[in-house]
Protein backbone atom coordinates (compact mmCIF):
# COMPACT_ATOMS: atom_id res chain seq x y z
CA UNK A 1 0.00 0.00 0.00
CA UNK A 2 1.52 3.40 -1.21
CA UNK A 3 0.82 6.47 1.74
CA UNK A 4 0.32 9.56 -0.71
CA UNK A 5 -0.49 13.21 -0.67
CA UNK A 6 -2.92 15.43 -3.19
CA UNK A 7 -1.69 18.99 -3.75
CA UNK A 8 -3.63 21.26 -6.49
CA UNK A 9 -5.52 24.16 -5.61
CA UNK A 10 -8.56 23.11 -7.23
CA UNK A 11 -11.13 21.09 -5.16
CA UNK A 12 -12.74 19.09 -7.67
CA UNK A 13 -9.77 18.05 -9.30
CA UNK A 14 -8.37 17.11 -5.64
CA UNK A 15 -11.40 15.03 -5.03
CA UNK A 16 -11.68 13.43 -8.28
CA UNK A 17 -7.75 12.26 -8.11
CA UNK A 18 -8.32 11.24 -4.79
CA UNK A 19 -11.22 9.08 -5.87
CA UNK A 20 -9.46 7.55 -8.88
CA UNK A 21 -6.27 6.89 -6.65
CA UNK A 22 -8.48 4.78 -3.46
CA UNK A 23 -10.12 2.60 -6.30
CA UNK A 24 -7.25 1.22 -7.24
CA UNK A 25 -7.07 -0.46 -3.53
CA UNK A 26 -3.26 0.28 -3.61
CA UNK A 27 -3.64 3.97 -2.32
CA UNK A 28 -4.26 5.45 0.90
CA UNK A 29 -4.17 9.35 0.83
CA UNK A 30 -3.13 10.43 3.98
CA UNK A 31 -4.24 14.24 3.26
CA UNK A 32 -4.95 16.17 1.03
CA UNK A 33 -4.15 20.13 0.61
CA UNK A 34 -4.87 23.11 -1.26
CA UNK A 35 -2.51 25.04 -0.17
CA UNK A 36 1.27 24.37 -1.28
CA UNK A 37 2.84 26.51 1.99
CA UNK A 38 0.73 23.95 4.37
CA UNK A 39 2.31 20.59 2.67
CA UNK A 40 5.48 21.74 3.63
CA UNK A 41 4.13 22.32 7.19
CA UNK A 42 3.39 18.89 7.34
CA UNK A 43 5.63 16.52 5.46
CA UNK A 44 8.05 15.71 8.40
CA UNK A 45 5.03 14.06 10.56
CA UNK A 46 3.27 12.64 7.09
CA UNK A 47 6.31 11.02 5.58
CA UNK A 48 4.37 9.77 2.46
CA UNK A 49 5.35 7.63 0.19
CA UNK A 50 4.46 9.65 -3.06
CA UNK A 51 3.32 13.15 -3.55
CA UNK A 52 0.61 14.42 -6.20
CA UNK A 53 1.45 17.66 -7.16
CA UNK A 54 -0.60 19.95 -9.41
CA UNK A 55 2.11 22.82 -10.92
CA UNK A 56 0.46 25.78 -11.59
CA UNK A 57 -0.34 27.03 -7.95
CA UNK A 58 -0.15 30.05 -6.19
CA UNK A 59 2.29 31.24 -3.76
CA UNK A 60 4.61 27.99 -4.58
CA UNK A 61 4.78 27.21 -8.68
CA UNK A 62 4.67 23.12 -8.14
CA UNK A 63 8.52 22.56 -9.64
CA UNK A 64 9.67 24.45 -6.56
CA UNK A 65 7.13 22.63 -4.43
CA UNK A 66 8.84 19.16 -5.15
CA UNK A 67 12.17 20.74 -4.87
CA UNK A 68 11.27 21.96 -1.07
CA UNK A 69 9.56 18.29 -0.33
CA UNK A 70 12.61 16.02 -1.46
CA UNK A 71 15.23 18.33 0.12
CA UNK A 72 12.99 17.61 3.71
CA UNK A 73 12.67 13.58 2.28
CA UNK A 74 14.46 12.44 -0.73
CA UNK A 75 12.98 9.09 -0.23
CA UNK A 76 9.50 10.84 -1.57
CA UNK A 77 8.46 9.61 -4.92
CA UNK A 78 6.94 12.99 -6.95
CA UNK A 79 4.27 12.85 -10.21
CA UNK A 80 3.04 15.68 -11.32
CA UNK A 81 -0.80 16.73 -12.24
CA UNK A 82 -1.26 19.21 -14.60
CA UNK A 83 -3.19 20.69 -17.78
CA UNK A 84 0.23 21.42 -19.56
CA UNK A 85 2.63 19.11 -20.95
CA UNK A 86 5.51 22.66 -21.70
CA UNK A 87 6.81 21.49 -18.19
CA UNK A 88 7.74 17.78 -18.98
CA UNK A 89 11.29 18.64 -19.08
CA UNK A 90 11.60 20.57 -15.96
CA UNK A 91 9.41 17.78 -13.97
CA UNK A 92 12.06 15.09 -14.99
CA UNK A 93 14.60 17.26 -13.82
CA UNK A 94 13.50 16.75 -10.62
CA UNK A 95 13.15 13.47 -10.66
CA UNK A 96 9.45 13.23 -11.89
CA UNK A 97 8.83 9.82 -11.26
CA UNK A 98 5.55 10.60 -13.86
CA UNK A 99 4.02 12.74 -15.92
CA UNK A 100 -0.22 13.22 -15.85
CA UNK A 101 -1.86 15.59 -17.84
CA UNK A 102 -5.41 16.65 -17.21
CA UNK A 103 -8.38 15.48 -17.56
CA UNK A 104 -7.35 12.42 -15.48
CA UNK A 105 -8.91 9.46 -16.25
CA UNK A 106 -8.68 6.07 -13.99
CA UNK A 107 -6.61 4.02 -16.82
CA UNK A 108 -4.06 6.62 -16.45
CA UNK A 109 -4.11 5.83 -12.48
CA UNK A 110 -3.69 2.68 -12.54
CA UNK A 111 -0.84 2.73 -14.86
CA UNK A 112 0.99 5.51 -12.94
CA UNK A 113 0.47 3.26 -9.75
CA UNK A 114 1.85 0.32 -11.10
CA UNK A 115 5.13 2.31 -12.40
CA UNK A 116 5.52 3.40 -8.83
CA UNK A 117 4.92 0.00 -7.28
CA UNK A 118 7.72 -1.34 -9.20
CA UNK A 119 9.98 1.88 -7.95
CA UNK A 120 9.18 1.59 -4.70
CA UNK A 121 10.94 -1.89 -3.33
CA UNK A 122 14.59 -1.11 -5.06
CA UNK A 123 14.15 2.02 -3.24
CA UNK A 124 13.91 0.32 0.18
CA UNK A 125 16.51 -2.45 -0.92
CA UNK A 126 19.27 0.35 -1.60
CA UNK A 127 18.65 2.20 1.24
CA UNK A 128 19.08 -0.99 4.09
CA UNK A 129 22.00 -1.86 1.46
CA UNK A 130 24.51 0.57 1.38
CA UNK A 131 23.21 3.26 3.88
CA UNK A 132 27.12 2.94 5.66
CA UNK A 133 28.91 3.59 1.78
CA UNK A 134 32.21 4.97 0.84
CA UNK A 135 32.31 7.57 -2.21
CA UNK A 136 36.70 8.04 -3.30
CA UNK A 137 35.73 9.19 -6.81
CA UNK A 138 35.27 12.95 -6.71
CA UNK A 139 34.37 14.39 -3.44
CA UNK A 140 35.58 11.64 -0.69
CA UNK A 141 32.70 10.96 1.16
CA UNK A 142 32.10 8.22 4.06
CA UNK A 143 28.53 8.16 5.20
CA UNK A 144 28.57 5.58 8.46
CA UNK A 145 24.67 5.25 10.94
CA UNK A 146 24.69 9.10 11.90
CA UNK A 147 25.17 10.12 7.96
CA UNK A 148 28.05 11.74 6.28
CA UNK A 149 30.92 11.77 8.42
CA UNK A 150 32.53 15.20 9.80
CA UNK A 151 35.88 14.05 10.21
CA UNK A 152 37.71 15.68 13.10
CA UNK A 153 41.20 16.47 11.45
CA UNK A 154 41.76 16.42 7.19
CA UNK A 155 44.99 13.93 8.45
CA UNK A 156 42.68 11.61 9.91
CA UNK A 157 40.18 11.63 6.69
CA UNK A 158 43.61 11.55 4.68
CA UNK A 159 44.50 8.71 6.35
CA UNK A 160 41.36 6.74 5.95
CA UNK A 161 42.09 7.64 2.06
CA UNK A 162 45.72 5.87 2.05
CA UNK A 163 44.23 2.61 4.31
CA UNK A 164 41.37 2.18 1.63
CA UNK A 165 44.13 2.51 -1.39
CA UNK A 166 46.06 -0.43 0.36
CA UNK A 167 43.60 -1.97 1.80
CA UNK A 168 44.00 -5.58 2.63
CA UNK A 169 48.39 -4.81 2.62
CA UNK A 170 50.60 -4.78 5.91
CA UNK A 171 51.71 -0.53 6.60
CA UNK A 172 54.70 -0.12 8.44
CA UNK A 173 54.38 3.25 10.67
CA UNK A 174 57.01 5.00 9.37
CA UNK A 175 55.62 4.02 5.70
CA UNK A 176 52.60 6.19 7.14
CA UNK A 177 53.90 9.25 8.81
CA UNK A 178 56.09 9.50 5.74
CA UNK A 179 53.54 9.22 3.51
CA UNK A 180 50.63 11.90 5.89
CA UNK A 181 53.98 13.77 7.09
CA UNK A 182 56.90 14.22 4.75
CA UNK A 183 59.97 15.84 5.95
CA UNK A 184 59.09 15.66 10.14
CA UNK A 185 61.15 14.25 12.72
CA UNK A 186 60.87 10.55 13.84
CA UNK A 187 59.47 11.35 16.77
CA UNK A 188 56.82 13.44 16.04
CA UNK A 189 56.14 11.37 13.20
CA UNK A 190 55.26 8.56 15.76
CA UNK A 191 53.36 10.46 17.84
CA UNK A 192 50.96 11.96 14.33
CA UNK A 193 50.72 8.77 13.86
CA UNK A 194 49.74 7.15 17.35
CA UNK A 195 47.10 10.40 17.48
CA UNK A 196 45.71 10.18 14.22
CA UNK A 197 45.29 5.99 14.01
CA UNK A 198 43.64 6.96 17.84
CA UNK A 199 41.16 9.63 15.87
CA UNK A 200 40.39 7.50 13.19
CA UNK A 201 39.09 4.57 15.19
CA UNK A 202 36.98 6.24 17.31
CA UNK A 203 35.12 7.74 14.38
CA UNK A 204 35.00 4.62 13.06
CA UNK A 205 33.33 3.21 16.29
CA UNK A 206 31.31 6.31 16.43
CA UNK A 207 29.54 5.89 13.07
CA UNK A 208 29.50 1.69 13.82
CA UNK A 209 31.29 1.77 10.29
CA UNK A 210 32.23 -1.39 9.12
CA UNK A 211 36.51 -0.80 8.84
CA UNK A 212 38.74 -2.81 10.93
CA UNK A 213 42.42 -0.56 11.62
CA UNK A 214 44.12 -3.83 12.60
CA UNK A 215 47.41 -3.72 14.23
CA UNK A 216 49.81 -6.39 13.68
CA UNK A 217 50.78 -8.46 16.75
CA UNK A 218 54.58 -8.27 17.07
CA UNK A 219 54.43 -6.20 13.77
CA UNK A 220 56.48 -3.08 15.68
CA UNK A 221 54.02 -1.16 14.24
CA UNK A 222 52.58 -2.60 11.56
CA UNK A 223 48.62 -1.59 10.44
CA UNK A 224 46.03 -3.53 7.73
CA UNK A 225 43.00 -2.17 6.97
CA UNK A 226 40.13 -4.41 6.09
CA UNK A 227 36.70 -3.53 5.07
CA UNK A 228 33.86 -5.89 5.72
CA UNK A 229 30.61 -5.71 4.07
CA UNK A 230 30.42 -1.90 3.54
CA UNK A 231 29.77 -0.67 -0.32
CA UNK A 232 32.73 1.71 -2.01
CA UNK A 233 32.93 2.80 -5.09
CA UNK A 234 36.25 2.39 -5.67
CA UNK A 235 36.22 -1.21 -4.89
CA UNK A 236 32.86 -2.06 -6.99
CA UNK A 237 35.06 0.05 -10.18
CA UNK A 238 38.25 -1.90 -9.29
CA UNK A 239 36.74 -5.44 -8.80
CA UNK A 240 34.77 -5.30 -12.15
CA UNK A 241 36.09 -7.56 -15.11
CA UNK A 242 35.62 -5.39 -18.03
CA UNK A 243 39.22 -5.61 -19.74
CA UNK A 244 38.92 -8.34 -21.17
CA UNK A 245 35.08 -9.15 -21.95
CA UNK A 246 33.27 -8.29 -25.03
CA UNK A 247 30.78 -6.13 -24.93
CA UNK A 248 27.16 -7.30 -26.03
CA UNK A 249 23.25 -6.66 -25.53
CA UNK A 250 22.99 -8.86 -22.63
CA UNK A 251 26.06 -7.06 -20.82
CA UNK A 252 26.31 -3.47 -21.96
CA UNK A 253 23.91 -2.56 -19.03
CA UNK A 254 26.87 -3.48 -16.66
CA UNK A 255 29.05 -1.83 -18.31
CA UNK A 256 26.65 1.09 -18.25
CA UNK A 257 26.87 0.95 -14.48
CA UNK A 258 30.35 0.24 -14.42
CA UNK A 259 31.02 3.63 -15.98
CA UNK A 260 28.59 5.21 -14.15
CA UNK A 261 30.77 4.55 -10.87
CA UNK A 262 33.41 6.89 -12.13
CA UNK A 263 31.74 10.23 -11.05
CA UNK A 264 34.63 11.94 -11.52
CA UNK A 265 38.66 11.65 -10.95
CA UNK A 266 39.57 9.66 -7.65
CA UNK A 267 39.33 12.37 -4.76
CA UNK A 268 39.34 14.73 -6.89
CA UNK A 269 39.41 17.93 -4.16
CA UNK A 270 41.98 16.77 -2.07
CA UNK A 271 45.33 16.59 -3.31
CA UNK A 272 47.00 13.41 -1.98
CA UNK A 273 50.23 13.14 -3.61
CA UNK A 274 50.54 9.56 -2.72
CA UNK A 275 48.21 8.37 -5.25
CA UNK A 276 48.93 10.21 -8.46
CA UNK A 277 49.70 6.68 -9.61
CA UNK A 278 46.44 5.37 -8.91
CA UNK A 279 44.24 8.04 -10.35
CA UNK A 280 45.89 7.78 -13.82
CA UNK A 281 45.38 4.33 -13.60
CA UNK A 282 41.82 4.56 -12.80
CA UNK A 283 41.29 7.01 -15.18
CA UNK A 284 42.97 5.04 -17.61
CA UNK A 285 40.73 2.08 -17.31
CA UNK A 286 37.85 4.52 -17.07
CA UNK A 287 38.70 5.75 -20.84
CA UNK A 288 39.08 2.17 -21.76
CA UNK A 289 35.66 1.19 -20.28
CA UNK A 290 34.03 4.47 -22.51
CA UNK A 291 35.92 3.10 -25.84
CA UNK A 292 34.33 0.08 -25.68
CA UNK A 293 31.06 0.95 -25.16
CA UNK A 294 31.25 3.76 -27.83
CA UNK A 295 32.33 0.91 -30.40
CA UNK A 296 29.81 -1.32 -29.21
CA UNK A 297 27.16 2.03 -29.93
CA UNK A 298 28.77 2.16 -33.12
CA UNK A 299 28.35 -0.95 -34.25
CA UNK A 300 24.48 -1.09 -33.17
CA UNK A 301 23.96 2.22 -34.82
CA UNK A 302 23.56 3.80 -31.96
CA UNK A 303 25.32 6.48 -32.84
CA UNK A 304 24.17 8.99 -30.72
CA UNK A 305 25.39 7.38 -27.54
CA UNK A 306 28.55 6.60 -29.10
CA UNK A 307 29.07 10.24 -29.56
CA UNK A 308 27.86 11.34 -25.78
CA UNK A 309 30.83 8.95 -24.74
CA UNK A 310 33.89 9.71 -26.81
CA UNK A 311 32.93 13.29 -26.15
CA UNK A 312 33.54 12.74 -22.55
CA UNK A 313 36.94 11.26 -23.63
CA UNK A 314 37.30 14.11 -26.11
CA UNK A 315 37.06 16.24 -22.79
CA UNK A 316 39.98 14.68 -20.68
CA UNK A 317 41.85 13.73 -23.95
CA UNK A 318 41.04 16.83 -26.16
CA UNK A 319 44.27 16.53 -28.67
CA UNK A 320 43.71 12.60 -28.74
CA UNK A 321 43.59 11.50 -32.72
CA UNK A 322 42.39 8.27 -32.50
CA UNK A 323 39.22 9.54 -30.71
CA UNK A 324 38.85 12.06 -33.16
CA UNK A 325 39.03 9.96 -35.83
CA UNK A 326 36.13 8.15 -34.17
CA UNK A 327 33.81 10.96 -33.60
CA UNK A 328 35.00 12.25 -37.49
CA UNK A 329 33.53 8.40 -38.96
CA UNK A 330 30.54 8.65 -37.11
CA UNK A 331 29.49 11.82 -38.26
CA UNK A 332 30.37 10.53 -41.78
CA UNK A 333 27.86 7.36 -41.27
CA UNK A 334 25.05 9.82 -40.70
CA UNK A 335 25.70 11.53 -43.03
CA UNK A 336 26.09 15.13 -41.40
CA UNK A 337 28.54 17.44 -43.72
CA UNK A 338 27.68 20.27 -41.78
CA UNK A 339 28.95 19.15 -38.39
CA UNK A 340 31.95 16.94 -39.95
CA UNK A 341 33.21 20.05 -41.17
CA UNK A 342 32.66 22.43 -37.96
CA UNK A 343 34.07 19.68 -35.66
CA UNK A 344 37.39 18.60 -37.90
CA UNK A 345 37.92 22.71 -38.18
CA UNK A 346 37.23 23.29 -34.40
CA UNK A 347 40.24 20.49 -33.89
CA UNK A 348 42.27 21.73 -35.95
CA UNK A 349 42.25 25.49 -35.23
CA UNK A 350 42.51 24.12 -31.01
CA UNK A 351 45.32 21.73 -31.78
CA UNK A 352 47.40 24.99 -33.81
CA UNK A 353 46.71 27.01 -31.13
CA UNK A 354 47.52 25.36 -27.87
CA UNK A 355 50.02 22.72 -29.46
CA UNK A 356 51.04 24.76 -32.41
CA UNK A 357 51.05 21.55 -34.53
CA UNK A 358 48.72 20.12 -37.42
CA UNK A 359 46.40 17.00 -37.53
CA UNK A 360 48.36 14.04 -38.50
CA UNK A 361 48.53 13.41 -42.34
CA UNK A 362 45.90 9.74 -41.22
CA UNK A 363 43.12 12.73 -39.89
CA UNK A 364 43.33 14.78 -42.83
CA UNK A 365 42.93 11.87 -45.36
CA UNK A 366 39.88 10.61 -43.47
CA UNK A 367 38.34 13.71 -43.08
CA UNK A 368 38.93 14.18 -46.95
CA UNK A 369 37.66 10.87 -47.40
CA UNK A 370 34.31 11.36 -45.33
CA UNK A 371 33.77 14.63 -47.15
CA UNK A 372 34.01 13.14 -50.62
CA UNK A 373 31.38 10.76 -49.63
CA UNK A 374 28.72 13.08 -48.76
Amino acid sequence: MLNAVIVDDEVHVLNLLKMFLQKTGQVNVMQTFTDPVEVLRNMTNLKPDVVFLDIEMPEINGLELANNIMEQNDEVMVVFVTGYNKYALEAFQVNALDYILKPVNQNRIEKCISKLNKFKSPRSEKKITIEKKIFCFGDFEVYGSNGLIKWPTRKVEEMLAYFIINRDCNIGRWELGEILWPGREPEKIKTSVHTSLFRLRKTIKENNIPIKILSKTGGNGVYRCELEELYCDLIEFENSKVENATINKNNINEFEKICSLYKDDLFLKKYYGWCENEKEYLERKYINILKSIALFYIQEGVYKKATDKLMIIKKRLPFDEEIHQMILRIYGKQKNRALLIQYHEEFKIRLLKEMGIKPNKETDKLFKSLLNGL
